[in-house]
């Protein structure tokens, strides 16, 4: 198996665990918090913009740079 197929994969499962934590957050009576609150609340600190900033620059050097 190609490596790039293994990263492939990583990337999909990693997806797909995003969406059922957020179908998992959306419950009533949940104490799984939502996606939106995770940045909300990480939003709050100047460390915590610069991480959002740093991921949106990953992902864009990852998916984009080509």
């Amino acid at each position: 198996m190609a490596a790039r197929v293994i990263t492939e994969a990583g990337f999909a499962a990693f997806f797909v665990i995003g969406i059922v934590l957020q179908l998992l957050a959306m419950r009533p009576g949940s104490r799984v918090p939502t996606l939106g609150a995770v940045i909300t609340r990480a939003m709050r600190t100047r460390s915590g913009r610069v991480g959002i900033i740093a991921g949106w620059v990953w992902l864009g050097l990852h998916f984009f740079a080509r």
